[in-house]
């Protein structure tokens, strides 16, 4: 499981790191969510991070953040975070910048449980793989600085640390950026509607999310969906049996560009995460893949129409699979333009 978390993470991060570019360092604080038996907890950190711009479309980075204090009872539980860091900036870093998030690295863990009569546990600190993944917005404030707010899910497996983080980092900026391969970027709000086709899981309400996408100069896009998807165990469920998920679907679409939009093929990854207490806790881990279309309307915007199967695999084992249609709104992106005109 711990390599498929590493395969994942490594695909959506953007390429090109030991390109040189623009570059920022600067302070991270932040507060973490964490659910367990008597209820959510809050709790803060601090740490830094230093990041570079690989070209107009992504940001790689270091970063080390103290978590000092994540018990809810007189038992010691901290950790301590090195990640490397990833964000994709779908339209660019520049000016007011959104972006989608993800992090891997390593988490350096101490969690005592409270046995019979309160008595906490003399567990040792471990070495675990850490992840996060989530969505954020960069404002530039001029040639020399940069704040960040980023929201995520953020799990450190075999421990209690299942959570939603909060973040916010201010930053010296310097050097210069580096154009890539990638054409024009853009996002926009997606909503969608869950339905079984077999296993545990089904949907108890629409998703809300958002949906990033890129071109290529070879006819393919490079596509990202982030959703909150609130879901029903009817199976075998006694408590705890209405779980949410932040689903997290980077997928890479084949495509042909019609003259009113472009129809499309997805296949990628599915990660879902669980913040909330139950048997699902954690993360799932899975693939999706579909059909869809964009659909010019006007000058400017364009719609998206897509149906997709989801496969998700619990931590029990079981696997569930849905179908998930959706429709989305965005700013108007014209289909890449190859040698002699065409398209």
């Amino acid at each position: 499981m711990r390599t498929f978390y590493l395969s994942v993470t490594l695909l959506t991060l953007a390429g090109g790191a030991a390109a040189q570019g623009r570059a920022r360092i600067g302070p991270v604080v932040s507060t973490i969510s964490i659910e367990d038996g008597s209820g959510s907890h809050s709790y803060s950190s601090f740490g830094g991070a230093f990041a570079l711009l690989t070209g107009d479309d992504g940001e790689l980075g270091l970063a080390v953040s103290r978590y000092s204090d994540l018990s809810s009872n007189t038992c010691s539980r901290e950790m301590t975070f090195y990640g490397v860091e990833s964000n994709y900036y779908p339209v660019g870093p520049k000016g007011i910048a959104p972006f989608a998030s993800s992090a891997l690295g390593l988490a350096h863990v101490l969690d005592q449980d409270a046995g019979l009569l309160g008595i906490c546990s003399s567990g040792a600190a471990t070495n675990q793989i850490g992840l996060g993944f989530g969505l954020g917005v960069r404002l530039n404030l001029g040639n020399s600085g940069a704040a960040l707010l980023e929201g995520r899910f953020f799990q450190v497996p075999n421990s209690a640390i299942q959570a939603l983080e909060g973040r916010a980092n201010v930053s010296f900026s310097f050097g210069k950026p580096r154009k890539t391969e990638l054409l024009n970027g853009t996002l926009g709000p997606a909503v969608g509607l869950l339905f079984p086709l077999s296993g545990p899981f089904e949907g108890r309400g629409p998703t809300f999310g958002v949906r990033f996408r890129r071109d290529t100069k070879k006819f393919t896009t490079l596509g990202l969906q982030i959703d909150y998807a609130p879901l029903r165990v009817r199976q075998g469920c006694s408590s705890d049996c209405e779980p949410y998920a932040i689903l997290f679907a980077p997928g890479y679409e084949a495509s042909y560009h019609p003259a009113w939009g472009r129809l499309y093929g997805e296949l990628g990854f599915l990660l879902a995460g669980f913040p909330s207490v139950g048997t699902d806790r954690g993360i799932a881990q899975g693939a999706q893949g579909g059909l869809g279309a964009d659909i010019f309307s006007g000058a400017s915007l364009m719609w998206n129409v897509n149906a997709r199967v989801l496969w998700l695999q619990r931590n029990s084992g079981q696997n569930s699979f849905m179908v998930q249609v959706g429709v989305g709104l965005s700013p108007k992106l014209e289909p890449p333009v190859v040698a002699g005109g065409g398209h």
